[in-house]
C-alpha cells in the first residue's frame, strides 16, 4: 500500500520537470486557437483591403473576356496575358499568404512562447511501431480530438443552417437582380456566416486551449517518489550532502586547533565555551579571535592551550559573549575592550612573576 501511494502522481510538477518537457516539445499548444486566429486574421484583411482585391478580380476577369478575340496565338500576347493575370493573381493571393504566416507564427508563439527544439522531429521507434500506432488511436487524445471534430462540425452546420433560415427570402429575392447586385448580396451573407463562425471557434479556442494547459498539468504530475529522486539529483543524497558538511567542519576544526599555540589567553566558561585570543600591538589594531569552541571542542583548546603553557582565564559572561559575537578571524568588538584589556594586564602581569 505505501509503494502505491508513493508511486500514485499526485505532486505538482517541479520548475525542472516543466523545462526538461519544455525542452523535449512537451508544451500547452492548441490548434483551435491557430484556427480560429487564422480565420480572424483573414476577416480583417477581407474588411480592410477587401475592396482593391475585388478590383484586381474584376481587372483580371474584364481583361480575360475583352482580349478572347485575339486574330492569331502569339508569344507577346500570351506574355501580355500572363503578365496580367500573375500581377492581379498576387494582389488578390499574396495577402493571405502573407497572414498564414504571420499570424501562424504569433499564435504558436503567444500560447507557448519561443521554443525552438529539434526534439520532436527525431525519429523514434515507438513511432513506428504498430502496436504504439494502434495504441494511440484509442487514446484519450485521440477520442479528445475526435469529440472536438464532431462538436466542430455540428457548430458549423447550425450555423450555416441558422444562416441560411434567416436569409432564404433575401436569397430567393436574389435571382431576379443584376449580377453585380447578386454578388454583392451574396457576399455579405457570406461575411455573415464567416463572423458567427469565428465567433463560435474562438469560445471554442478558449476552452480547448484551458484544456490543454490543464491536460499539460496532469500529465507533468510526480509522484513522491520521483520528487525525491529529482531532488536528489539537483541538490545531491542529503546524505552524502551531509558528510560533506562534517568532513569540512572537521578540516575547519584542525586548522582552528594549529592556531590555539599561537594565542595569548584563552578565556573559558570555564567548561561550556573557550576563546582563543591573540594580540601584537605592533601589528594589530585589537586583539583577534584565532579559535573558539563549545562543550568538547572547548575542552580540546583549554587542553592544547595547556600542553603550550598558555593561561586559561575564566571569565563566564566573556567568554559567552564573544562567543555568540564574534567570529574566527575578527577583531575583538568595542564592547568587550575594557574586559579584554583587563584580562591581558593580568596574563602580561602573570608572565613577568613567572620569568622572574
Amino acid at each position: 500500500m505505501a509503494e502505491s501511494s508513493s508511486d500514485e502522481k499526485t505532486e505538482a510538477p517541479s520548475q525542472k520537470r516543466r523545462e526538461d518537457a519544455r525542452k523535449e516539445g512537451q508544451v500547452a499548444f492548441s490548434k483551435e486557437v491557430s484556427s480560429c486566429a487564422l480565420l480572424g486574421g483573414f476577416l480583417l484583411l477581407l474588411y480592410f483591403s477587401g475592396n482593391i482585391m475585388l478590383q484586381a478580380y474584376k481587372d483580371v476577369l474584364i481583361y480575360a473576356f475583352t482580349n478572347l478575340d485575339w486574330p492569331q496565338f502569339t508569344i507577346p500576347n500570351l506574355q501580355n496575358f500572363l503578365d496580367v493575370f500573375l500581377t492581379k493573381g498576387a494582389v488578390i493571393v499574396a495577402p493571405f499568404f502573407g497572414v498564414s504566416i504571420v499570424v501562424g507564427v504569433l499564435s504558436s508563439v503567444i500560447q507557448v512562447g519561443v521554443n525552438l527544439t529539434l526534439k520532436p522531429l527525431i525519429p523514434k521507434l515507438e513511432k513506428i511501431s504498430p502496436l504504439k500506432g494502434i495504441g494511440r488511436l484509442f487514446s484519450k487524445q485521440a477520442f479528445n480530438e475526435l469529440v472536438k471534430t464532431i462538436f466542430k462540425m455540428c457548430i458549423i452546420g447550425y450555423i450555416g443552417y441558422y444562416t441560411y433560415v434567416e436569409n432564404i427570402e433575401q436569397m430567393v429575392a436574389l435571382i431576379n437582380t443584376n449580377p453585380q447586385s447578386l454578388a454583392t448580396n451574396a457576399a455579405s451573407i457570406i461575411a455573415i456566416f464567416i463572423f458567427r463562425l469565428f465567433l463560435a471557434l474562438l469560445v471554442m479556442a478558449v476552452f480547448d486551449y484551458m484544456f490543454q494547459r490543464w491536460d499539460l498539468e496532469q500529465k507533468l504530475k510526480m509522484s513522491k517518489q520521483e520528487m525525491k529522486e529529482e531532488l536528489k539529483q539537483s541538490e545531491g543524497d542529503p546524505a552524502l550532502k551531509a558528510r560533506i558538511r562534517q568532513i569540512q567542519q572537521q578540516l575547519s576544526q584542525a586548522r582552528m586547533m594549529q592556531e590555539v599555540p599561537g594565542a595569548d589567553v584563552v578565556i573559558s566558561n570555564p567548561t561550556h565555551f573557550a576563546i582563543a585570543l591573540q594580540y601584537d600591538r605592533e601589528i594589530m589594531r585589537a586583539p583577534r579571535v584565532i579559535a573558539k569552541g563549545a562543550d568538547h571542542i572547548a575542552l580540546r583548546i583549554i587542553e592544547i592551550a595547556g600542553e603550550n603553557d598558555i593561561i586559561v582565564y575564566r571569565n563566564p559572561p566573556v567568554a559567552r559573549g564573544m562567543y555568540f559575537q564574534v567570529e574566527i578571524g575578527d577583531e575583538v568588538p568595542e564592547d568587550f575592550y575594557k574586559a579584554v584589556a583587563e584580562i591581558l594586564a593580568f596574563v602580561y602581569k602573570t608572565k613577568k612573576k613567572l620569568k622572574k
